[in-house]
Parts: C-alpha cells; sequence; structure tokens
C-alpha cells in the first residue's frame, strides 16, 4: 500500500542556475538539464513491490541511489548485480529508477536520487515508511472484572491504546452497531523508534439505560491489518427503578381470573419489589409481596435479561370491588425506588386509549379508501377502465355504423329480406343493356346503391310515356324478357309507393339490428382496444 504526501522537486542546470517547484513531475524546460524526481513520501508494506522513479531530461554522465547505510550505482542495478533490485518496467523519463522487489524494515528511510551532470550533480530525495504491523490494543478501565461498570447520571471515560505502530494507527469506537466515535478524541505520540507512534484514543460519554448489557468495542485500523483489531467489553448501566405513567387495564370480564402483567426495568436488581392496593393511591391498606398470595391475590415477578423484569399480579374471581380499588407496583435498588400506579377497568378501552400505531394505522387505512375512491370516480368520469359502462348509444351514431358495416350487420345464419332483394335484382341486371359507357355501374358486393339504381329504372318504365302506350324503346331503355319479368311481378317491387314503404321498413330493422349488435360488441370492442394500447 502507497502512501503519498507533498511536494515535487524539479532542478534545473544550466548556465549555475537552479529551481524548485511543487506540483507537478515534469521538468521545466528552459535549461541543458532538468531532474524529474517525485519527493512525496511513499508508505508500503514489508513484502511488497517499491517503486523509486527518477529520470533526465537532457544529458547525464551516470546516476547512483543512496541511503543513509550504502549506494547503489544504476549500472550495477541493471546488470542484475543486485538479486533484490532491478530495472523498472517504464524507463521512459525514468532513466534512473530502481524497483525493489520485496520490501523489508531494512529499506525504512530516505532514499536519494544523484544525478551526474557535466559539471555538476541533480539531487532528488524521497522518504520511504515501511509499516510495521500496531500492537495489539488495550482497553484502559480501572474496575476489575469483565464488565464495566457505567452510571446513566454521570459521563464515562474509557481509554483504548495502541503501543506502536509505523504509521500511526486510526481507532474507532463501537457500542453494539453503533459508531460512536463522536464522542472520542485520539492522541499520536513518537514512542521512541524511528517513526513509531502510540495512539490513545479517549471515549467521554454518558450511557442510557436502554444501552445496558451493549458490547463497547475499541476498533484498531492500519495499513498492515487486512481485518482490524478489536477489544471489547460488555458494560452495564446502572439505573433506580426507570418510571412509567399509569397504566389502566381494560375489558375486564366480571368473574373472570385476570392476570396483571406490569414490565420495569431496574439495574442493579430489585432488593424489594410488592405490590399495594386500597380504596386510592393515597391510601393503599394492603401490600403483598413479590413472590407472594393473599386470598385471591397471587404476585411473581419474570426477569427478562438486561435489567427487565415482568411483574404479574393474579386475581381470582374479578369482581366489582377489585375494579372500584387502585393498585401499585412497588420496586426499588440500591439506587432507588419508584412507584408504579395501575387501574383495572370492566369498561371499553376509550379511543384516546389506542396507541400511537393503531391511531396511524387507522388513519392510513382511511386515507388507502379516500384516495381509491377518488381515483376510481375519476378514472370513470374519463372513461379510463377498460371494464367501464358502455355509454347509451346515439341514433345519429348508429346509421354511421350501419352504413360503415352494413356487409357485417347483414351476416346471419338465417337468410334476410334484404339478401333476396339483393339477389333477384342481381338477376335482373344481368340482362340489362347500357347503349351508353356512363351509364353502366359495375355491381359491387355489399353495395345499396343498386337497390335505388332499380327503383329509378322502374320509376322511368311507369312514366306517362308507358301508360300511353308507346310500345317504342326509347334511348337508355331495356326491354325485359318475358321471363325475367315474371321474377320481377314476384318481386317486392311491383309498385313504386309499396316499395318505398317496403324499403323504408326494411332500412328501420336494418338500423335497429345494427344497434343491438353494436351494444353487444361494444364492451369487447373496448377490451380489445384496452389490449392493444
Amino acid at each position: 500500500m502507497l502512501k503519498i504526501v507533498a511536494f515535487t522537486t524539479v532542478l534545473l542546470i544550466g548556465k549555475s542556475r537552479s529551481c524548485l517547484t511543487s506540483g507537478s513531475r515534469e521538468g521545466v524546460r528552459g535549461s541543458d538539464v532538468a531532474l524529474l524526481f517525485d519527493s512525496e513520501e511513499v508508505i508500503v508494506n514489508p513484502g511488497d513491490p517499491l517503486n523509486l522513479d527518477c529520470g533526465v531530461q537532457g544529458e547525464f554522465r551516470s546516476c547512483v541511489w543512496e541511503t543513509a547505510s550504502a549506494t547503489y550505482q544504476i549500472e550495477d542495478v541493471y546488470s542484475n548485480l543486485y538479486s533484490w533490485m532491478g530495472k523498472p518496467p517504464v524507463e521512459e523519463n525514468n532513466q534512473c529508477g530502481i524497483i525493489i522487489n520485496s520490501a523489508n524494515i531494512e529499506h525504512h528511510g530516505i532514499w536519494t536520487c544523484k544525478v551526474y551532470v557535466r559539471g555538476n550533480s541533480l539531487v532528488g530525495k524521497k522518504k520511504v515508511v515501511v509499516t510495521i504491523k500496531p500492537t495489539t490494543p488495550v482497553l484502559e478501565i480501572e474496575q476489575s472484572g469483565g464488565t464495566l461498570e457505567v452510571s446513566n447520571d454521570e459521563e464515562t471515560e474509557v481509554k483504548c491504546s495502541v503501543a506502536g505502530a509505523r504509521p500511526a494507527a486510526d481507532i474507532r469506537w463501537y457500542l453494539g452497531d453503533k459508531d460512536i466515535t463522536v464522542f472520542a478524541a485520539a492522541d499520536q505520540t513518537p514512542n521512541g523508534e524511528e517513526d513509531m507512534h502510540k495512539t490513545v484514543s479517549t471515549l467521554s460519554r454518558t450511557f442510557e439505560p436502554s444501552e445496558n448489557g451493549r458490547l463497547l468495542t475499541c476498533t484498531v485500523m492500519h495499513q498492515t491489518l487486512v481485518v482490524p483489531d478489536n477489544a471489547s467489553i460488555p458494560i452495564s448501566v446502572i439505573f433506580k427503578p426507570i418510571e412509567k405513567p399509569l397504566s389502566t387495564y381494560y375489558q375486564i370480564v366480571p368473574g373472570s381470573d385476570y392476570e396483571v402483567r406490569l414490565n420495569f426495568s431496574a439495574n442493579p436488581s430489585p432488593t424489594t419489589t410488592e405490590w399495594r392496593y386500597g380504596e386510592g393511591f393515597q391510601n393503599l391498606a394492603t401490600s403483598i409481596p413479590v413472590p407472594g398470595a393473599t386470598d385471591r391475590y397471587t404476585t411473581s415477578v419474570e426477569e427478562l435479561g438486561d435489567g427487565h423484569y415482568t411483574a404479574k399480579l393474579h386475581i381470582s374471581g374479578f369482581t366489582d370491588a377489585d375494579a372500584n380499588q387502585r393498585y401499585v407496583l412497588f420496586v426499588e435498588n440500591r439506587l432507588g425506588a419508584t412507584q408504579y400506579q395501575v387501574k383495572l377497568s370492566m369498561d371499553e378501552a376509550p379511543l384516546d386509549a389506542l396507541s400511537g400505531g393503531a391511531v396511524a394505522g387507522i388513519v392510513i387505512v382511511i386515507l388507502i379508501v379516500v384516495v381509491a375512491v377518488v381515483a376510481a370516480g375519476y378514472a370513470r368520469y374519463r372513461q379510463m377502465f377498460c371494464f367501464a359502462p358502455a355509454a347509451a348509444a346515439d341514433p345519429e351514431e348508429g346509421k354511421d355504423i350501419k352504413e360503415e358495416h352494413d356487409t357485417e350487420s347483414a351476416r346471419g345464419p338465417n337468410t334476410t329480406r334484404a339478401a333476396n332483394i339483393k339477389n333477384s335484382i342481381g338477376k335482373l341486371t344481368q340482362v340489362f343493356k347500357k347503349p351508353k359507357k356512363d351509364q353502366e355501374t359495375k355491381l359491387e358486393e355489399g353495395d345499396g346503391s343498386e337497390d335505388k339504381k332499380y327503383v329509378k329504372e322502374e320509376t322511368k318504365k311507369d312514366s306517362p310515356k308507358k301508360e300511353q302506350g308507346d310500345e317504342k324503346e326509347l334511348p337508355g331503355q331495356t326491354q325485359i324478357p318475358p321471363d325475367t319479368l315474371q321474377i320481377y311481378a314476384n318481386s317486392e317491387f311491383k309498385v313504386p309507393e309499396v316499395q318505398k314503404q317496403q324499403t323504408e321498413e326494411k332500412k328501420h330493422t336494418e338500423i335497429k339490428a345494427s344497434r343491438q349488435t353494436m351494444n353487444k360488441n361494444l364492451p369487447s370492442r373496448r377490451m380489445r382496444w384496452c389490449t392493444q394500447n
């Protein structure tokens, strides 16, 4: 692991001039030769490789590395004279760099790169810190035993120390899983050895009764530790019985056996525990020790751990007299005493007696119902739901739909009157002869215009000219063969007035059927639309 601190040195040689800069590894051009050297401190764990870079811009003669006890020439290093030291993988701007394969504590100290140039030398220094694993943390407490006793009324100081480490160790505090380092202050001092430091962290904090029994941990973190080193101790928070408001128990059934269960906390353990009852809280004439029994009353206590208890009062055959009395649980330990007031009632629990969680739940349910109703109403108004009720069919809209889907509405298992008429007209039109091109019409299946054209031609046939006995075939007329006239005679178009009335009735019937079909198919069409969108 490497740690970088501080400044960069660049030395320039040329015309007896030098320059010292910071914040950049690159040399500043403008002179003949520049030294490229990073003077920031480096921290390395034992066994890790150590890279020492040193470069030159310009011409140089030779370079060496020096420590407090040895000198290493680059030519010797690059020729593998030293098995534990060699050439770096990158030589660009690093002509004098070296790499130590596995660092150890002997490599700790100042390393100097010296580059010889014509008439002078360039020098760069770097501090190498080879780490030393911290000593085991120690909790400094004055008490004996395996538990730290603290009071909830006073601030407690606890110290954790690490005798030595290089560099200095970091200490954090935890109470259970909660980080409480914010209540601590650390002091780091040299311990006499080279770059070794002693660290002492002092925790100052007031502990709460609810924290009784938790584990207080001093955690040491350092570059050499894969897993932090810990020192722990359980704490015992001492406090007198904690006070509570009046407790009321509702919906007690007359004649039944009823057990009052009252929780309380105290540490150390209570020295005196008893139930008292009477006509009022100021007039408690009778007391029952815990555990104990008298008449219809039986008492006991259950220890839950970490200073928590449950006191029990069992009443056999609950009566109105029991409901009219007042009860007090008296608890005392060496730090003080507390009285817990209790009322028993056969009435229903009032609304304000509901717990905060119950009230919050009721409010949330009401809000959800209101939001759901409003959303459903809005969606129904905007017809956003696929299962929204179908709107009443508009007569005009039905007509349009009928015209657009005339062929579809005419389909069915039985042959309709409209289909019969259409077949008869088709036979007639097969024998028509059109002398003019603008009178030739191509019949298309499902086109309702054929009836209108046929009626128009029949009207011409029944014109005054026809009645005057003009037997000559007029231009644009077609002579109908006798066999075809028989078909026409049996059709419903013998008289134009009758044909018109029947046509209107047919249209009315088809419109009504089309509306019914549309209303039946509308939900499925809407569902198909919802599926597609």
